[in-house]
């Protein structure tokens, strides 16, 4: 019997949770590649009006991972003009008002804001549903399936039933799902390296460290710091954050909840992650056809090596740097080494997809604490660390 989505599910709290969705029948709908683009610039536009961070994703050619953490705490610290302007913005009503009777745009957008405010029911609705994984899903599948039934001069189901959730309960297991999600491409043979896993959020956290090491380099030499240790400072943040308040953007002095697993506790560096899944997909696994080669550079020393010839036509203190972050990074690497999440990224890879019928992953202790706060008797993980 299936499990109910508000076992699995708090919408009263924050939380994190891997989302996956298949194509009905496992067809490859994906498998174009303007699909997969336009659900990654879904994405990024559902997280700047939701209060939903995308902290990881992997669109395959017929299924898609999500890593989501909703935040309904933001929720209530907005006004309910901005939640009114959210949920306005994402269905877009105003413009077919516009279109209708002949209005500007901000006749018609004030005139859509102002009747969602005078409907208290409405509001209610609206400020459940900016923190609701299942609206999320809706907003994201139901528009991409209506215009691929159009291209494809068809009718019917796209996606393969509702979505799977599990809970993702602390910072050990947020780490070792993403490290699952985003190589994908690399077992499935789409991708032979980080920096290729094109339709992953993999790419653009490594594009991340390749924007930092030519800002740090340019700025360091102005200021005389040390550059490798500002990298080292860069910190795992989701790929697609939402937006904490009207005109801004994340707030940073908050810890996000999935680093937070019973004390505040700092984002790990993007860079020791970085590493940390370019070692995973260089184990070859028995159930999957593929991984990133020996041939292959380090995804780090990849990053540093794309960036470092145009840094190294710059002035004496923008090269002096470059050359420091380069042999820097070569001594560093051999420090990150860790045998533990090798051993905890191939449980998960095992159980993940396969007949395991758990709600969440995490340690011991953070699914018995999530069963207390819950008031259940006891959580099924999928997998569990020591």
């Amino acid at each position: 019997m299936a499990q109910r989505r508000s076992d699995i599910v708090d919408e009263a709290h924050a939380g994190v949770y891997h989302c996956t969705s298949r194509c009905v029948r496992r067809e490859l709908i994906l498998l174009d590649p303007r699909r997969r683009a336009w659900i990654v610039a879904r994405l990024e536009f559902l997280a700047q009006h939701f209060a939903i961070d995308v902290v990881a994703f992997c669109a395959m050619a017929n299924h898609m991972h999500l890593i989501l953490a909703t935040h309904p705490e933001v929720v209530a610290s907005l006004s309910d003009r901005d939640v009114a302007l959210r949920m306005v913005t994402l269905f877009a009503s105003h413009r077919m008002h516009s279109k209708r009777l002949g209005w500007d745009y901000e006749t018609a957008l004030e005139h859509s804001i102002a009747a969602m405010l005078s409907s208290n029911k409405r509001m209610q609705a609206a400020r459940r549903n900016l923190s609701s994984l299942g609206f999320f899903h809706k907003l994201l599948k139901e528009p991409c399936a209506k215009l691929w039934n159009r291209e494809d001069k068809v009718t019917g189901h796209c996606w393969e039933g509702r979505f799977k959730s599990r809970a993702v309960l602390d910072r050990n297991a947020t780490e070792v799902v993403a490290m699952y999600v985003e190589l994908n491409e690399v077992h499935a043979c789409a991708a032979t390296s980080i920096p290729s896993s094109t339709w992953s959020s993999a790419l653009l956290q490594w594009q991340r460290v390749c924007e930092t090491i030519r800002s740090v380099c340019e700025d360091c030499a102005s200021v005389n710091e040390d550059p490798c240790e500002r990298l080292l400072a860069l910190r795992l943040e989701p790929v697609f954050p939402c937006r904490r308040a009207e005109g801004g953007g994340p707030d940073a002095s908050a810890p996000p909840p999935m680093f937070f697993d019973g004390s505040v506790d700092r984002a790990p560096s993007l860079l020791h992650y970085i590493d940390r899944l370019d070692r995973a997909g260089r184990r070859r696994r028995p159930d999957k056809a593929g991984w990133i080669p020996k041939s292959q550079p380090d995804a780090v020393s990849e990053a540093i090596a794309s960036v470092l010839p145009s840094l190294l036509r710059g002035p004496r203190r923008v090269r002096r740097a470059a050359r420091s972050i380069a042999s820097w990074w070569s001594e560093l690497r051999e420090e990150f080494a860790e045998p533990a999440p090798a051993d905890s990224f191939n449980k998960v890879a095992r159980s993940a997809l396969g007949e395991a019928r758990g709600s969440c992953y995490g340690s011991k202790e953070s699914i018995a604490r999530e069963a207390l706060r819950r008031g259940q008797r006891r959580m099924v993980p999928v997998w569990s660390s020591a």
